[in-house]
């Protein structure tokens, strides 16, 4: 693989900007750089590294500041991050502007891969090359001590670690590049072993995890920490076990079948999950011992919204992910803190989250049936959506564990302070191209009046390290035991939802965990992954087949009305088997040594 991009030089007095906070952020020089004086002073290499982050982390929203692009996860315009759209969470509400649409439609190809989704594939080869820059070079920072220089090397490891991860889950195997070249040399790195891969991520958060705090003061949140690092050692793993990866053959055999060893490990084996439960329970652990946790606050265990738009006392649910560096977020991408994504409607998130209804000029996303079924009742029983419809959608709704209502707007539901009340229902103004019969709310502030908000742009959470302990453990046991049971219910628990029954098989509980991480980790770019690595895209209704929405009527005259609801089918999606895995870009490819994955060619 001739990965020129990796040297071309680093321009440093280009968007000194980092994925931290501001604090961090204006430690950018105001004379440009090269790479001999990044190491003349501390400073300097402050300086540098802020480049780094800035280029290493990826977003879940879309920034649409294309003069800035590191901060575009993708080259489109809406929906709140790259996977909402393309699973069975949501669909996009406008799709001429939707790139995600060509994922539902079969149409993703090797010459379209980087704008309908991995818009960040070029940059990192970029960030490669900085972070073995700095690994090189730190010893010639004179006025550097050793702890400081630790803690860099430390914080560029996690950064290279985070990136393999990125593509590890994208494409399999990927060329292993820890090296600086000169300019001119004919760089030839081919793909590594899907299990290389693997252990050169976890090799270097290994080394990484001994010199990184646990949690910085405020004006340096959004580094790298120890906790971020273990968590990210947890998802790997996590994913290494799963079944599109631990398995004697690939969903879909390479070209050559001796090259399948890029795409898993050739073999399965249980203890592979054993390895996935100690991390998780490791970084759980040391992230409660460090102050981090569930928000799981007394007086705001019964949260409660009215039809009539009124707020009642804040959900933990909805507190977890609206409010700012609270104590369950491990880690944040921080470029959204930048003067301008604040000010500048066209870099603010939330115009391509709200739907055009609410006051947006792009978007939204509607959830369809298809995933609110899997919303529980407040007792923990399975919800049944008749085929015929009915008539007490507003009674339905309000029977629903109560995440339900704080990931999404329905019909009389509260909204935002400039749209209270959701008139979801035919005739009301919120219900064009609502094709789900829901509209999307997390991540957008019950106070917004307009699009200019800096949202929390979570990488990693504490509920994520819980539901990956469960399923680990459930699938390394016979039977699921009694610290599976706990890791899911202290999740269940905090939202007021009723524990799993007890006696379970490792078959039902698996159900139970895999149902649990759709709705906690709801429309935080888990579910897009999850069924894939699960190997379910292709059932009916996940990535492929009929998807469902609501369609609602308006009966009787106020203040008496009541609402009908009818299930309906609005879109017909495709998944081919070779969409596993991303391909690689045929620009790439055409190089001549990198293999492309199967049914790509």
């Amino acid at each position: 693989m001739k990965k020129t991009i990796l040297i071309l030089p680093v321009i440093l007095c280009l968007f000194i900007i980092s994925a931290c906070k501001k604090d961090f952020l204006d430690k950018a020089p105001g004379v440009d750089l090269t790479e001999d004086n990044v190491f003349l002073t501390k400073a300097d290499l402050e300086s540098f590294l802020a480049t780094v982050y800035k280029y290493s982390m990826h977003s879940n929203f879309r920034y649409r500041d294309q003069g800035n692009i590191p901060f575009s996860q993708v080259n489109s315009t809406d929906c709140i991050h790259p996977s909402s759209s393309i699973s069975d969470e949501g669909d996009a509400s406008e799709a001429n502007f939707v790139n995600n649409n060509r994922w539902n439609e079969g149409l993703v190809l090797p010459s379209n891969i980087i704008n309908v989704e991995d818009f960040r594939y070029f940059i990192r080869w970029i960030a490669m090359r900085q972070i073995a820059l700095v690994i090189n070079r730190i010893d010639e920072v004179p006025d550097a001590d050793e702890a400081f220089k630790k803690q860099v090397v430390a914080e560029v490891k996690f950064l290279r670690a985070l990136m393999y991860m990125e593509m590890l889950k994208r494409y399999g195997g990927v060329p292993i590049v820890d090296q600086m070249f000169e300019p001119g040399v004919a760089v030839d790195v081919p793909r590594s072993s899907f299990e290389d891969c693997v252990k050169f991520i976890i090799k270097n958060l290994d080394e990484a995890i001994p010199n990184l705090p646990p949690i910085y003061s405020a004006s340096q949140t959004g580094r790298a920490t120890s906790v971020a690092a273990l968590a990210l050692k947890s998802e790997v793993l996590l994913y290494a076990a799963s079944p599109q990866y631990n398995t004697a053959a690939p969903v879909l055999s390479m070209a050559n079948p001796a090259d399948n060893k890029l795409i898993c490990y050739g073999n399965y084996d249980v203890n592979r999950w054993k390895l996935a439960a100690d991390a998780a329970k490791e970084a759980l652990d040391f992230a409660l011992a460090n102050g981090y946790g569930l928000i799981d606050e007394p007086n705001n265990r019964s949260p409660k919204e009215l039809d009539n738009g009124t707020v009642g006392p804040l959900g933990n649910y909805r507190a977890s992910w609206e409010t700012p560096n609270n104590k369950e977020l491990i880690l944040m991408f921080q470029g959204g803190q930048l003067a301008g994504g604040i000010t500048n409607i066209g870099n603010a998130p939330l115009t391509f989250i709200n739907p055009a209804c609410f006051g947006s000029f792009w978007s939204g996303i509607s959830v369809p049936l298809n995933f609110i079924r899997k919303y529980e009742d407040t007792l923990g029983q399975v919800v049944t959506w008749d085929v015929k419809g009915g008539p007490d959608l507003i009674a339905k709704y309000r029977s629903l564990d109560p995440r339900f209502k704080q990931t999404v707007a329905y019909t009389n539901s509260y909204y935002t302070a400039r749209d209270p009340i959701a008139q979801i229902y035919s005739g009301g103004k919120d219900y064009v191209n609502c094709k789900g019969g829901v509209w999307l709310r997390k991540y957008i502030p019950r106070n917004a009046t307009s699009g200019n908000f800096v949202l929390n742009d979570v990488l990693f959470r504490v509920n994520e390290l819980y539901l990956n302990y469960a399923e680990a453990l459930n699938e390394f046991s016979a039977a699921p035991p009694a610290e599976a049971y706990a890791a899911v219910n202290a999740i269940r628990s905090r939202s007021k939802m009723p524990n799993l029954p007890e006696g379970l098989s490792k078959e039902q509980f698996r159900e139970r965990v895999r149902n649990e991480i759709a709705v906690e980790m709801a429309a935080d770019d888990h579910r897009f992954w999850d069924v894939k690595r699960w190997l379910l895209a292709e059932d009916e209704g996940v990535m492929k087949g009929n998807f469902e929405g609501l369609r609602i009527n308006r009966v009787g005259t106020a203040p008496n009305y009541t609402y009908s609801w009818e299930p309906y089918t609005f879109e017909t999606r495709t998944f081919n088997r070779n969409m596993y895995l991303h391909p690689f870009p045929q620009s790439e490819v055409l190089k001549g040594n990198l293999i492309q994955n199967p049914g790509w060619q």
